[in-house]
């Protein structure tokens, strides 16, 4: 993509933030813990923190 003014900083938004190209499994990340959330450890057990709201999402177009 070519840019028009030199002095920009960023490149425009992409449509679907690059998801049409790899499909991201978000409750899967915060299941395996990627999700940047809290560890907290208690006795024997450990709790990882939900960092994010699991919202509803669409599969992006193919």
């Amino acid at each position: 993509m070519k840019k028009d003014n030199k002095n920009d900083q960023f490149l425009p938004d992409t449509n679907y933030e690059g998801k049409e190209k790899a499909f991201l499994d978000v409750d899967r990340f915060i299941n395996e813990g990627m999700s940047g959330g809290s560890v907290h450890m208690r006795e024997n057990t450990t709790n990882i923190e939900e960092a994010v709201e699991i919202t509803d999402y669409e599969e992006p177009p193919r």
